[in-house]
């Protein structure tokens, strides 16, 4: 993933290069990194002495459900309209580990978040931008026409980056109206 972060295109290919199965990228990475980003929600708790116990794992929660419900919609939506941006089939484990390595990035940026305390302002919340870099770097990766580009960053934006924060909103508004 730091290989993404530093050099997107070289990442990728690197990734092709070791074609690993997204079974297995989700079980040993994915989901142990959603469920330590989930548990840095109590870091906060230095950082904001009025955090209670069970407002902190309602958040740890969210979070990690955000994700989990994320990847199933991203892989549905990337099944449904990659294949009018590819020639030919899209690869459903390209596009899976394009999916899990994506979600990935915006997991650590959470668990960044996470770690540092509350500020209105801060280059932390600008940095999904590198991943919207890092999925504009991965056509070559889903082998994408070039004709494509804008429509599938848009693709990628719609099911892979705003879905984690509209989830995250929504769940913390049914919060707020049920206390």
């Amino acid at each position: 993933m730091l290989q993404l972060i530093i050099s997107p295109a070289r990442g990728w290919e690197d990734i092709a290069a070791r074609g690993e199965e997204p079974r297995a990228i989700a079980s040993s990475g994915f989901y142990p990194l959603i469920g330590i980003t989930a548990c840095t929600v109590f870091i906060q708790r230095f950082y904001v002495s009025s955090l209670s116990l069970v407002t902190m794992i309602q958040n740890a929660v969210v979070i990690f459900v955000q994700y989990f419900v994320t990847f199933f919609f991203a892989v549905f939506l990337f099944s449904f309209f990659l294949k009018r941006m590819v020639d030919g089939e899209p690869n459903e484990k390209k596009y899976t580990t394009f999916i899990l390595y994506n979600l990935g990035l915006l997991a650590v940026i959470n668990i960044i978040g996470n770690c540092l305390p509350p500020i209105d302002l801060s280059i932390v919340q600008f940095l999904p931008v590198v991943v919207v870099l890092v999925m504009w770097m991965g056509m070559r990766y889903l082998a994408v026409r070039a004709t494509s580009s804008f429509a599938f960053t848009a693709l990628s934006v719609v099911s892979i980056l705003l879905p984690p924060y509209i989830l995250g909103c929504l769940f913390h508004f049914i919060m707020q109206q049920l206390s």
